[in-house]
């Protein structure tokens, strides 16, 4: 049972890779060639991934039925073999934007150095190729361009719209100054202005230039814009294909780290804190790995940047109609 649901896993690791480079090539055609109907193909193929990713971790299930027990009855016998042996599975790593700083070594010698000899070029060449990730960002960038008519700064908007809804809750706080002390108040409108210059500051391109720097972020600030944007007015018809997009790719992204906590999950309620049979720390480092494997962490985060839907002003009229005509 052990060894048939990992030849599974490999299977279903090929069909993905399969739909996984099936996008990519509409992606690689660049914003110019991509229209919406390209994007609803591969919004499909995506959400043929997240499907197929939900049954790896489902796989779990069946793997814990066996106990600790029945599994140290032949773990010996499984020895050198690992994960780290899966060819698959670090290319689709790669794939989809894994990049190589975010890699945990163990015994001192890169991932690829598990891998047999004859696959580990193929590996190795993923880590420069282009990437879901890098294709993202690029067809991010050029769609926020595409709304830049009429010197319209979506930044700026969004400034706009944040001080006006911080100066909506500053009146709000006042008109019920007499239900509260002077230090209750002083305290609520501190509070107030540090939330709204937390929330300024995002907004920012030298801030957001010091965060990729560091490597908290990894699309540049256009891209995220356009995140923001896409999230922001998801329902309009031009709009509403990007956000499916975006919305799959954070859906693999959380469903590959539900694989691996139920894998490390796993490892510990079957060997404990023994070491792994590839060599590495067994559970300890398979921890570490979930913290360090999120790639479309941008997209996720840009719902730190949201306001509610009631505190958006209307968009400018030449932008409003590119939202609404699908390309």
């Amino acid at each position: 049972m052990f060894i048939v649901i990992h030849q599974a896993y490999e299977l279903w690791f090929k069909q993905i890779l399969f739909e996984i480079d099936s996008v990519v090539s509409i992606l690689a055609q660049g914003h110019e060639h991509i229209r919406t109907p390209q994007i609803n193909i591969s919004c499909s193929r995506l959400g043929r991934v997240v499907q197929i990713m939900r049954i790896l971790v489902q796989q779990h299930d069946v793997l814990e039925t066996m106990d600790a027990h029945d599994f140290l009855e032949f773990r010996d016998f499984l020895a050198p073999a690992s994960g780290f042996q899966s060819k698959q599975f670090r290319i689709l790593e790669n794939t989809l934007g894994m990049s190589p700083d975010q890699r945990i070594q163990h015994s001192g010698c890169p991932y690829f150095d598990q891998l047999r000899f004859s696959d580990r070029q193929q590996v190795i060449d993923t880590e420069t190729a282009p990437t879901v990730l890098s294709y993202i960002g690029s067809l991010l960038e050029k769609t926020m361009e595409s709304l830049e008519v009429g010197n319209f700064d979506f930044a700026a908007y969004m400034k706009a719209a944040i001080n006006e809804a911080a100066e909506h809750d500053r009146k709000a706080i006042l008109q019920h100054r007499t239900r509260m002390s002077p230090a209750d108040e002083r305290k609520k409108l501190d509070e107030l202005e540090k939330k709204r210059e937390a929330h300024l500051r995002l907004f920012s391109e030298e801030e957001h230039a010091k965060l990729l720097a560091i490597k908290i972020r990894k699309l540049s600030f256009k891209a995220t814009m356009a995140v923001v944007f896409v999230q922001s007015f998801r329902l309009q018809p031009a709009i509403a294909p990007l956000y499916c997009l975006i919305t799959r790719l954070v859906d693999i992204d959380e469903l590959m780290g539900q694989w691996r906590h139920r894998h490390s999950a796993m490892v510990l309620r079957m060997i404990g804190s023994r070491s792994g049979t590839g060599g590495s720390s067994g559970h300890a480092y398979l921890e570490a790995v979930l913290q360090r494997s999120r790639i479309f962490t941008d997209l996720t985060h840009a719902s730190h940047y949201l306001l509610p839907q009631h505190a958006l002003p209307p968009l400018p009229r030449a932008v409003s109609v590119k939202t609404t005509v699908p390309a």
